[in-house]
């Protein structure tokens, strides 16, 4: 019995416990507002099932994933094919595959299928980042199962799996210059569609870091290049994207002007947010949340009603939950000998770390609506599990010091 309990953090068990409380108070009063009081039953079963995954997840021997990693990428594949072919259509968008009573979302469990492999790739032999080929077959890796995400459509998944990629090649070693200039010409595929100024803007900020960072003219000349050729392009993207995609990257540059359109969500969000001040309006009590001004308060909005009811004394509990649980997972990964374990733990870690950050920059309007969850608080039983379960997965890191 001992040996069951012997990998387990309890300061994780505890943060992973306030976010989920925060959560269960803001889930069951965005639904009483809308009369889906009991969304707050099924989290609460859903997080007691976490707890049992993460207890699980710990025992599990993590270096057998190691042999199973091609698997589990051809699993992902083909999940995530059988959600184009016959996935359940929600509100628009094939992103659910369902069995009776029973639904879930491949793309959540892709993500960790996609770390398994990524974290592989990179960990096998010494890695030669001047050979191009080395990035580029890891950007496939990644970029495939990113593109069919897309088809569903689901963008932000689609963003976060090539976050992934980042925070893999980063971990791994990859130069903080080539980190910079990968992760500029993501942005720079968007940026061509979001307005001249944001764009020449960009542009020229690129520009003078790449030449005075650079150790050859000649190369910073081709990033540069590469620069423009990305965000001429990008009209291909932007006329590939679904209407409500394009609604969403509009409104993030000025959601009062495209409220009509879409950016209705977004002035309600920051309405919320700035209503709570220093106390909050008490719970039950939020005027944006209570009255059904707030969409999706108890998924995607939910940072906004902790902070319109809690005000910055919530915020604060929040992150501070937050905060130590991140501390926790990446005290637990910077101590595994491994190089596999090691950049399996760090894009887990990032990979909630940035989720978190996404979800409530988005709240307060400071990145585009993507649809992300906020891990551990929005209501949803296949993301929180997933979650859960990679979190045992970083706990189990510190039974294994073996190099692999």
């Amino acid at each position: 019995m001992r040996d069951i309990f012997k990998g387990i953090d309890p300061g994780i068990i505890i943060s992973l416990t306030v976010l989920t409380g925060i959560g269960l108070l803001a889930i069951y009063s965005a639904g009483t507002a809308r009369g889906t009081e009991d969304l707050i039953i099924k989290q609460l079963l859903w997080f007691i099932v976490g707890i049992a995954v993460i207890y699980s997840a710990q025992m599990i021997p993590v270096t057998s994933l190691l042999p199973l990693s091609n698997l589990f990428y051809m699993i992902l594949l083909l999940m995530l094919l059988l959600v184009l072919a016959i996935g359940s259509e929600k509100m628009g968008a094939k992103r659910w595959i369902e069995f009776g009573y029973l639904q879930f979302q491949p793309s959540e469990i892709g993500k960790f299928l996609l770390i398994c492999t990524l974290a592989r790739y990179f960990s096998a032999g010494r890695i030669q980042w001047n050979d191009k080929k080395v990035i580029a077959t890891g950007f496939i890796i990644a970029a495939i199962p990113s593109y069919l995400i897309l088809k569903q459509p689901d963008l932000g998944s689609a963003v976060i799996y090539m976050v992934i990629f980042l925070s893999i090649i980063y971990a791994a070693g990859l130069p903080g210059f080539y980190l910079f200039n990968i992760s500029a010409m993501f942005f720079f595929i968007f940026a061509g569609s979001l307005g001249i100024q944001l764009f020449i803007s960009a542009l020229i900020i690129y520009g003078l870091i790449v030449f005075k960072f650079s150790k050859r003219y000649y190369n910073a000349i081709i990033l540069f290049l590469c620069a423009i050729g990305v965000s001429l392009s990008s009209n291909a993207l932007w006329n590939n994207l679904k209407p409500y995609q394009r609604t969403r990257l509009l409104t993030f540059l000025d959601p009062e002007k495209f409220s009509r359109e879409g950016g209705w969500q977004v002035v309600q969000s920051k309405t919320a947010v700035f209503n709570g001040k220093f106390a909050g309006m008490g719970f039950l009590q939020g005027s944006q949340t209570q009255l059904r001004f707030l969409p999706e308060g108890h998924n995607d909005f939910i940072f906004s009603v902790i902070a319109e009811e809690f005000g910055i004394i919530g915020i604060i509990l929040l992150f501070s939950a937050f905060s130590y649980l991140f501390f926790r997972l990446a005290r637990t990964v910077s101590k595994t000998g491994s190089r596999y374990l090691y950049l399996l733990g760090s894009g887990i870690t990032a990979l909630i770390v940035f989720q978190t950050v996404l979800n409530i920059s988005i709240s307060v309007g400071l990145m585009p609506v993507t649809g992300l969850p906020l891990p551990f608080v929005s209501y949803g039983g296949t993301s929180l599990i997933i979650n859960m379960f990679m979190v045992g997965i970083v706990m189990s890191l510190g039974k294994h010091k073996k190099n692999i």
